[in-house]
């Protein structure tokens, strides 16, 4: 009997040892950050951001692996299986990671026990634009026009993320319904704006303030509750007369479940770092972004499992999954 609780407690105590040893050897090389979605669309653009800044702090490179598809949920299903040994990181988007259930309906990973939480980073700002031949100045414009054309205005983006979101809560508050056109991800549901494809879109203000500036989209309105330093005349959603739920998009960090807290502790307290860097910041506001200071690896993960619970109940209430 003595020989094996001695037996045993020499396992854990090596167990114990290597798992300290592996943390403070982190990171041993470079570190995957994995992006749900393909280069040039607004998670792609903030990843590198993060990941240029994450890298200097860790001291080793880290390498951006685009996985999109299914408004990152092929992305987050990969992470989840990977070792968890900080090695490899996700780009923690809602899309994936709070409302993916709600809007599917089938989940090949729970969307809160099978990651472990770092940290929230980044919130970007989301603006409401239009094809410069829709004749509407403002959102009270939008939606008059709207309802006087029932399903006859689209709106595009991919399916599950603020782009899509935004679109329905705007419908769902005004009383008004568009046409949504799904795509995978990328620039291409802007470039069908601009073109006029799409009469309506809800982007990123980094992936479409150099388009209003420079007249092939027009700003209608910020879709948040705060105007934006880089365009500063233009007014809130509410300012305009409108209602809607704030569609702008959070980006965190995630790995997979069981992290060695050792680990999650040294990349949270990089990107706590990170915050205080003003290079970073400034990098941030350039694409239309805020940093996210205060967040924990607790809060963080509370805060997804609050999201989980609201999209659910929605799901419930609408009658959705919505999948198409």
């Amino acid at each position: 009997m003595k020989m094996s609780k001695m037996l045993l407690m020499a396992v854990a105590l090596a167990a114990s040892s290597t798992a300290v040893l592996a943390a403070d050897d982190y990171p041993s090389k470079p570190v995957k950050l994995v992006v749900g979605f393909p280069p040039g669309g607004p998670t792609d653009i903030i990843a590198r951001v993060i990941g240029q800044s994450l890298a200097a702090e860790l001291g080793k490179p880290v390498i951006i692996e685009n996985q999109g598809g299914a408004g990152g949920v092929i992305a987050a299903a990969s992470v989840v299986k990977a070792k968890p040994d900080g090695h490899t990181l996700l780009v923690s988007v809602e899309s994936a990671q709070t409302r993916a259930l709600a809007m599917n309906g089938n989940l090949a990973y729970d969307q809160v026990r099978d990651f472990t939480f770092i940290r929230k980073v980044a919130r970007q700002r989301s603006l409401i634009v239009a094809h410069p031949g829709v004749p509407v100045s403002d959102v009270k414009g939008l939606i008059a026009y709207l309802k006087a054309r029932p399903s006859e205005v689209n709106t595009g983006g991919t399916f599950g993320t603020s782009s899509h979101i935004g679109g329905m809560f705007l419908d769902m508050m005004n009383d008004t319904k568009m046409t949504f056109i799904n795509y995978p991800g990328g620039a291409q549901p802007i470039i069908d704006t601009i073109a006029g494809t799409v009469q309506v879109g809800f982007f990123t203000e980094a992936t479409v303030a150099q388009h209003v500036k420079s007249g092939k989209l027009k700003a209608l309105a910020i879709a948040g509750s705060e105007r934006s330093p880089g365009l500063p005349d233009l007014p809130t959603v509410e300012e305009s007369g409108g209602k809607l739920r704030d569609p702008s998009p959070w980006f965190g960090i995630v790995g997979p479940a069981a992290l060695p807290p050792a680990v999650v502790k040294k990349v949270g307290d990089a990107l706590d770092a990170m915050m205080q860097n003003k290079e970073f910041v400034a990098q941030l506001e350039k694409i239309g972004a805020s940093p996210i200071r205060g967040s924990t690896a607790d809060k963080f993960a509370k805060e997804v499992g609050e999201e989980v619970d609201f999209w659910n109940k929605w799901a419930k209430e609408n009658k959705t999954p919505l999948a198409r």
